[in-house]
């Protein structure tokens, strides 16, 4: 394995105790046989194996300190939701879900204390919360939800999908399993909250192919941010919620975006004759990693919020993909 060592300018935050520079990127490779889990310092390029299993454990989601990751151990089909501590040397992990089936779409809470997640096991899938500690476990909403977007800021709601029948559109109900509100009725899907919790970012196909829209909280003020041939994906809202990263291919090729969120600008960040695509924001919004397919296989890349300055950070022959900052 050959990783290019990349120097940053340590960045201090006024939200948050830690530097992006300081906070690592985590994401998942097979570099070593199977698919783990690593965080990488994008500083000094910093490889940690962070799972070390012989079975499958992919799809991180750091919680929000930066102290925890969520993942998925097993296979697709049959796995379990499990949480590891980021800054140890032990490889102690806790089984969150006890229930058997398939799980996704897990999400951490802003007090980083519980998770939201979908399972499924031959029928339905099913939507829960749970402690990090995987006690408290509860059903969050009897409809059968196909997708959960996350948390509001204030861990008052959860956003969540129906992607097909009469009930389809975007829900978000309470945790604790009150107030239970349909915010839209079309083919929505990916919510993604806005940092101050007071709008909702998703892709539609109400005006025939995926474009991405914003609606406040409560539904109102519904915008269509976005207008081309091609398929957005992969929104991601900026810390300052005025931008929204994503992926499209109206160029022919998916490619990295930027919209700006008030006037509809879209500039585009990544100029590759291979895909590009899964942005994620650092925490103080001036940088950008993401999985570009350079040499055939997923490779994690950060540049500038503006597209400047790419830096390669890993460099092997093996998949690095779904990084989480």
């Amino acid at each position: 394995m050959r990783l290019l060592i990349i120097p940053l300018l340590a960045v201090v935050l006024a939200s948050l105790a830690c530097s992006s520079a300081g906070n690592p990127i985590v994401f998942t490779s097979d570099i070593d046989g199977n698919r783990e889990i690593f965080s990488l310092d994008p500083e000094g390029a910093k490889l940690v194996n962070l799972t070390k299993s012989a079975g499958n454990e992919y799809a991180p989601s750091l919680s929000p300190d930066g102290s925890r990751v969520a993942f998925l151990s097993g296979d697709d089909e049959h796995n379990t939701l499990q949480v590891i501590a980021l800054n140890t040397e032990s490889d102690s992990r806790t089984r969150i879900s006890k229930l058997d089936g398939s799980h996704r779409d897990h999400r951490w809470a802003p007090s980083g204390d519980r998770l939201a997640y979908l399972v499924q096991n031959g029928g339905d899938p099913s939507t829960h919360v749970a402690g990090y500690d995987g006690s408290n476990s509860m059903e969050l909403t009897t409809i059968v939800a196909h997708e959960v977007g996350g948390w509001s800021f204030d861990g008052s709601s959860v956003v969540f999908t129906v992607r097909e029948g009469p009930g389809k559109g975007i829900y978000v109900r309470n945790p604790d399993g009150v107030n239970e509100v349909r915010l839209t009725d079309q083919p929505d899907y990916s919510p993604v909250w806005s940092p101050n919790s007071h709008r909702i970012a998703f892709i539609s196909e109400r005006d025939g192919n995926p474009e991405i829209y914003v609606m406040n909280s409560d539904a109102t003020e519904l915008k269509r941010i976005t207008e081309s041939s091609g398929a957005e994906y992969d929104i991601a809202w900026s810390p300052d919620g005025r931008r929204i990263a994503f992926t499209s291919d109206r160029d022919g090729n998916p490619e990295i975006y930027v919209v700006d969120v008030r006037g509809g600008e879209v500039n585009r960040l990544t100029r590759n004759s291979v895909r590009d695509d899964q942005p994620v924001w650092s925490r103080d919004g001036k940088r950008i990693a993401f999985v570009s397919y350079l040499d055939g296989d997923g490779e994690i890349v950060m540049m500038d919020d503006n597209g400047q300055n790419q830096k390669r950070l890993t460099n092997n022959a093996y998949d690095d993909y779904a990084p989480t900052w």
